[in-house]
């Protein structure tokens, strides 16, 4: 019998974070099949994965919203988990993400807790959760970190969710035109999922180790001014792409007790007014 999903791993001049991880997907590589996508690396990424036998998509350098459509247009299989060469994946994660994708109503996309981790081995029990809130509607963001007391469905996700393939590929997949390979790409998917008729869930019992490191590296990884200078200005940039195609959709879940969402609803109603010139959309 086929296997319900597939890994898709995007990664970029980042083998030296990959050094790391890798065995973390080399785990879940014995039970599902595990693609990776490099998008152009420079650092023999691609050579040296290939050398331990791994399945490697080779990409010009285009981007990571480019390198995610790469993997899912590869993929075969229905649902498709997405990870990030700085995560790790505990064993159970496939399974458990299947298990809730099969009884959630209209899922699209599933994600578990994803905790921040200072080391690069996996804890044998689940890390404590941080304390906030899990929608930030002012930053238009979500604390996957934060506890959660059973299924919620939600606005966005992190990056490391499982995704059902068709649905995603049905609304254009990933946007290239969120410059920067910065965060706003998967919100506006799962935005575009939500518009579509699909709920995106975030569900507690199932989690992920997202590793704080200074390792460098890929698009965010220079030091250099300008290209600082440049991811800023890229963040700005998609953040107000965003606000401008999706405030319909965020108006309605300030309507929802998530500390921040209705200043949040004005003050994006206002910066989409302002800008939707600028970037034509």
């Amino acid at each position: 019998m086929s296997a319900p999903l597939t890994i898709i791993l995007p990664t970029y001049d980042r083998r030296h974070v990959l050094e790391r991880s890798i065995g973390s997907y080399l785990e879940l590589a014995k039970r599902w099949p595990l693609l990776v996508v490099d998008d152009g690396s420079h650092d023999g990424t691609a050579d040296w994965l290939t050398s331990l036998g791994v399945p490697v998509l080779r990409l010009p350098h285009r981007g990571l919203p480019a390198a995610r459509n790469a993997g899912l247009a590869a993929a075969r299989t229905k649902w498709v988990l997405f990870g990030e060469d700085d995560v790790l994946f505990t064993r159970h994660v496939p399974d458990q993400l299947l298990a809730w994708a099969g009884r959630l109503p209209r899922c699209a996309a599933v994600a578990g807790q994803l905790r921040p981790g200072e080391s690069w081995d996996l804890p044998a029990q689940e890390p404590e959760p941080t304390i906030g809130h899990v929608l930030d509607g002012w930053r238009l963001r979500i604390d996957a970190a934060v506890a959660i007391p059973r299924a919620t469905t939600l606005p966005s996700l992190h990056a490391c969710a499982l995704v059902d393939r068709m649905a995603a590929l049905a609304v254009g997949g990933y946007d290239s035109e969120y410059a920067g390979s910065h965060y706003r790409e998967e919100s506006d998917l799962y935005a575009r999922l939500w518009h579509a008729g699909g709920s995106c869930w975030l569900v507690p019992g199932c989690w992920a180790i997202h590793v704080r490191h200074r390792l460098g590296g890929g698009c965010r990884g220079s030091r250099r001014l300008a290209e600082l200078v440049r991811n800023r200005w890229s963040y700005l940039r998609n953040d107000v792409r965003f606000a401008a195609r999706h405030l319909r959709m965020w108006r309605r879940w300030s309507a929802g007790p998530h500390p921040g969402t209705h200043a949040a609803a004005a003050a994006f109603r206002l910066i989409a007014n302002l800008c939707r010139q600028v970037i034509g959309r």
